[in-house]
């Protein structure tokens, strides 16, 4: 009681209030009913708004009385099959907002009135039915208002052509759905619209209220890259003509002035905007028409274009999908003002479409024509777009209260019976509403979303001009699956200028591939290029990722083929073949090497050295192939570490090498050697070697760990090529190298050092160079590292020539000789010098004192050298104060820096128990200083001839070697020398004693550290000597003499 009466009062106030501000005749108040158990209730604008105010002017057929008599129409087939009896209450809305509310509030009046009633016993209702549900109105801003009152009362609102999009808002419309798509799609239908003829630069021009404001921000939303909105104008439905004009006159006046207007407006802002360009025509002779597209507001009316097809010609229209009602327009033609009193309006309709009365007054007789009811209606009809929608919103009521009655009252009951229907309940019927599914006569599918929104389809239609009208161009459909398509039908369409050619409406050329837009002005740009490793997405330039590449439209980074060495190219082949030939020649030079293990070429170059470098060799040409290979983490990591390792194997050795010869010769050039350098051995020069070689894998672990090798793309090539490297920075790669660059210098500092070797002892010489080429191919290779793009083939031209030069150097004249030259593998090619030295000293102690007496021999014994070809010995003879022979000669040029511990024999004597000796003079062949004694000069001519004697020995067996008899090993090779200088020499030492003064034999000693005597007995010095006698040393001790004793040989 208390809701109704709180109610009542204010649809009291409401209705008050619209009567005070509308105007309104009793002709206009009308309402058309058909009564009916249950009652709808329907809005539509009768009579046309006034311009300019809120007040109705002339009726209007299209909208007003077509659609009361479709609805009619619609009732009556609805109930042939209904259980009870649908009826309707139509009431005027003028198209105005005011208007509308009002007749809603009469409307809703009666029927709180009656539910007020009906809750007193002995109540009567003024009729068998309440309003259910509202159908209408048809404008969107009034539907919202009647909305906003009606969901006050929980009645349910379909609306048939309320498209704002607002009304999908189920949080503020509760009870409202429509038959009719939102404005979501018709802008989504204008904007593929201007896609397809590609119109990318427009103004729009929409009106005020929701109807418009919602569907310009709606396209809005949808403009891009591809459609630019360049300018907007917001105008009044009911504004005058010269505020159309002066929005018109703002697009004109841009400075880039757009082709084409969307007019998301209302049938009448349309029409004004249209008679607005004919008059700025007419003006100013330099504007030229538009291409306008307009909304569904203009759709197919022919009043928005009455007057002013020109100007309308050739524009484009979105109309919801509206079958002809055929069945209508038999129905409509029939009609005439006998028959149809259903309709309050249809009497003056008929006086206002033919233009005469059907009474006319005594004074006016004469002056209008009298209507005789037998005019027709086919006269100017055009039916009206909507009356599908006007249709299919009744059956959707109509199926919604039958599956309603089928739920509550069952099918064997009457309405009358059945009193859950008496009083119908707005909740429940909206959710039936919501559930309604069908296909219509037409095949429009009627389902409701979510929203309560119907699925879009429209329709685009092209004026062709006055004679042609509208034309069906194209249409715009949405799917159940929420896909859309655009579809043109027409071929051939009209655009503004009476031509088929489309009209250009951009503000600035599509840029060409690989430029991006740069905005200056709304909608206007400036092509720039982007690099060519970007990708261009209209307005900025995306760089692809690495490895990635534009594709030819420069849209998409698609990937780029990852290159890197194939060993089918020239470079790389010339490497490997050459790495292969390297590893050839160096197992070849491997295997003569062990098959010839024991002969002095080999054993003079310190076996187990050389084979750490062959090895070395091996790994320098075999790393190639990782180099070359397909960069891996595996290929990375192994030409990494093993080129350092495999250099400093191979340089390491050569360093020991040359280093142990150096410090041999230092210690032969001393005048007193005190004692035997350290560390000459074969095993002490191998721990050396890896020792070093040790160092260098500690350098390589920690460069390793630090930076770990992988395989990535090489940034010199990069973005435009892909190339697979094995990529580590300079100092991680080059680190190591410098280990065995210093290896080299030292090599190469102790090569020159030793230089001056003698000729026959070429192992030094041929270090050195090797030490020299190498030095520079490295320094080259240095250079280029830094320079070159593809640092892998340089790499591996690099260590191979480097391993080369190693191999051809030092082992190719080696095996040359093992191979070609047999005859020179033998030791006496590989001594260290090529002369003849006789020692001449004094002698004292004797065999007991012999280590001591070595001592002092060396530093008190001055020789004299006499260049001979031939091995050198050295004889001591002792002299006493009376008589001294002694001579001391300096060694020749090329023999300073020779006298190695393991090619010289050091001659010393066992010094008699006699005075020290101090010598008186010393003799130089080489310089002449003074006259050299005849018994010397005998002395040295009988050395002569032991030398022409070996050398023209005409034994079988006799060997090269001028001191061995045979080859020996290198435990016994010190005894068997010293044999044989003592046997080979006793002849020579016949003549030579037989020539040596008398006085002189009396001190003359030759000792033997291999004699067992510690002494000799002392013959008479006149006793007569046969030179053919074989006890030479017993005639020796007979005389006073000992035997030579000769120092121990230690092998290089």
């Amino acid at each position: 009681m208390l809701y109704s009466h709180v109610t009542l009062l204010m649809l009291r106030v409401i209705d008050i209030y619209s009567k005070q501000s509308v105007q309104q005749s009793t002709t206009r108040m009308l309402v058309a009913e058909i009564p009916g158990d249950i009652q709808i209730g329907a809005l539509f604008p009768v009579h046309r708004q006034i311009q300019g105010s809120e007040s109705c002017g002339e009726i209007w057929e299209s909208y007003g009385i077509q659609r009361i008599e479709a609805s009619f129409l619609a009732l009556k087939y609805l109930n042939k099959r209904l259980p009870f009896k649908l009826g309707i209450e139509i009431h005027d809305t003028c198209w105005s907002e005011r208007v509308t509310i009002n007749s809603l509030i009469r409307m809703l009046k009666e029927n709180v009135a009656q539910n007020k009633c009906c809750t007193t016993p002995g109540c009567e209702k003024k009729n068998n039915a309440v309003i259910s549900a509202v159908l209408g109105p048809g404008k969107s801003s009034t539907a919202l208002s009647a909305q906003n009152l009606l969901q006050v009362f929980k009645i349910p609102q379909i609306g048939y052509s309320s498209t704002s999009i607002e009304l999908s808002d189920k949080e503020r419309f509760a009870y409202f759905t429509r038959v009719v798509p939102s404005d979501v799609w018709q802008a989504r239908a204008i904007f593929e619209v201007l896609q397809h003829f590609n119109w990318t630069y427009v103004a729009v021009v929409y009106s005020a209220g929701n109807y418009g404001e919602k569907g310009y921000e709606e396209l809005l939303k949808m403009t891009n890259e591809n459609v630019c909105i360049a300018h907007s104008e917001k105008v009044k439905p009911l504004a005058p003509e010269e505020e159309f004009r002066r929005a018109l006159k703002q697009i004109i006046n841009l400075k880039i002035v757009p082709k084409a207007i969307v007019c998301f407006c209302e049938g009448e802002v349309a029409k004004a905007m249209l008679a607005a360009q004919r008059y700025l025509m007419s003006k100013d002779k330099s504007i030229e028409k538009f291409q306008w597209i307009g909304s569904d507001g203009w759709a197919d009316r022919k009043d928005v274009v009455a007057g002013i097809e020109d100007e309308a010609t050739g524009s484009f229209t979105i109309r919801i999908h509206s079958p002809r009602i055929e069945a209508f327009e038999k129905h409509y033609f029939n009609l005439h003002p006998e028959n149809n009193s259903v309709n309050p309006w249809f009497r003056d309709f008929w006086q206002q479409k033919f233009e005469c009365q059907f009474v006319i007054p005594k004074e006016e007789v004469g002056l209008k024509r009298q209507c005789t009811g037998n005019e027709s209606l086919r006269i100017g009809y055009e039916q009206d777009p909507k009356l599908s929608q006007v249709s299919n919103a009744i059956r959707v009521l109509g199926e919604a209260l039958e599956k309603m009655y089928k739920d509550r009252c069952g099918l064997n009951k009457n309405f009358t019976e059945c009193t859950a229907m008496h009083t119908i309940n707005g909740t429940l019927l909206f959710k039936y509403i919501l559930n309604v599914t069908f296909i219509d006569e037409f095949q429009q599918v009627i389902t409701f979303d979510q929203n309560g929104d119907a699925p879009a389809w429209y329709d685009i239609l092209n004026y062709v001009g006055k004679n042609g009208g509208y034309k069906l161009a194209g249409s715009f459909r949405q799917f159940p699956s929420g896909n859309y398509s655009l579809k043109f039908h027409k071929k051939r369409i009209i655009f503004y200028n009476n031509t088929y050619n489309v009209p250009i409406s951009v503000c600035s050329q599509p840029c060409g591939r690989g430029l991006k837009r740069t905005p200056t002005t709304a909608c206007c740009w400036l092509c720039e290029p982007c690099a060519a490793n970007e990708i261009v997405n209209q307005t900025t330039c995306i760089e692809c990722p690495s490895a990635y590449w534009p594709d030819e439209e420069r849209l998409n980074c698609v990937p780029l083929p990852v290159n890197y060495l194939q060993w089918h190219s020239p470079g790389v082949l010339a490497a490997l073949i050459f790495a292969i030939l390297g590893i050839l020649s160096t197992i070849f030079t491997i295997i003569t090497f062990v098959n010839h293990n024991s002969t002095p070429v080999v054993k003079s170059t310190t076996r187990e050295l050389s084979y750490i470098i062959l090895c070395g060799i091996i790994a320098c040409y075999g790393v190639t192939f990782a180099i070359l290979a397909k960069p891996t983490f595996i290929s990375c990591f192994i030409s990494r570490t093993l080129p350092p390792i495999a250099f400093s194997a191979v340089y390491a050795a050569l360093l020991t090498k040359t280093n142990r010869i150096a410090r041999i010769l230092a210690g032969s050039k001393k005048r007193i050697l005190t004692k035997k350098p350290r560390f000459l051995s074969t095993f002490s020069q191998v721990v050396i070697t890896w020792i070093l070689v040790g160092i260098q894998g500690i350098i390589v672990a920690v460069g390793v760990i630090k930076e770990m090798p992988k395989a990535n793309y090489d940034e010199n090539f990069l973005p435009a090529k892909v190339v697979l490297v094995c990529t580590s920075s300079t100092p991680a790669f080059l680190s190591p190298f410098f280990w065995n660059l210093f290896l080299i210098i030292l090599c190469t500092l102790y090569a020159i050092k030793t230089r001056n070797l003698p000729e026959n002892f070429n192992e030094a010489k041929f270090i050195g160079f090797t030490m020299y080429c190498t030095l520079v191919v490295w320094c080259a290779f240095i250079v280029l590292h830094f320079g070159a793009v593809n640092k892998a083939l340089i790499m591996s031209f690099s260590f191979s020539l480097s391993a080369s030069i190693a191999l051809i150097i030092l082992f190719a004249p080696k095996v040359y000789i093992i191979i070609f030259q047999p005859e020179k593998n033998v030791r006496a090619s590989y001594t260290t010098t090529k002369l003849i030295r006789c020692h001449f000293g004094n002698t004292q102690g004797n065999v007991e004192n012999k280590n001591r007496s070595i001592s002092k021999a060396r530093s008190s014994t001055q020789s004299l050298s006499y260049s001979c070809p031939t091995r050198t010995a050295s004889l001591h003879i002792a002299a006493n104060q009376s008589s001294i022979i002694s001579s001391s000669g300096q060694t020749t040029k090329s023999d300073v820096s020779t006298q190695t511990e393991s090619n010289i024999f050091h001659s010393t004597s066992s010094l008699l128990p006699s005075q020290p000796f101090r010598f008186k003079r010393q003799l130089s062949i080489s310089h002449g200083k003074k006259k050299i004694g005849e018994d010397v000069i005998q002395l040295i001519d009988s050395c002569r001839k032991y030398q022409e004697d070996r050398l023209h020995s005409t034994e079988i067996n006799a060997p090269k070697n001028l001191l061995l008899e045979v080859e020996e090993d290198d435990d016994t090779e010190d005894e068997h020398i010293s044999g044989i200088i003592k046997n080979t020499l006793q002849n020579q030492m016949r003549t030579v004693l037989s020539t040596v003064n008398p006085t002189t034999l009396g001190n003359l000693v030759i000792s033997d550290d291999n004699d067992s005597h510690s002494g000799g007995g002392i013959r008479n010095p006149g006793a007569e000597t046969d030179p053919d006698d074989g006890h030479f040393e017993e005639f020796l001790r007979s005389t006073g003499l000992h035997s030579v004793q000769l120092s121990n040989a230690t092998q290089l």
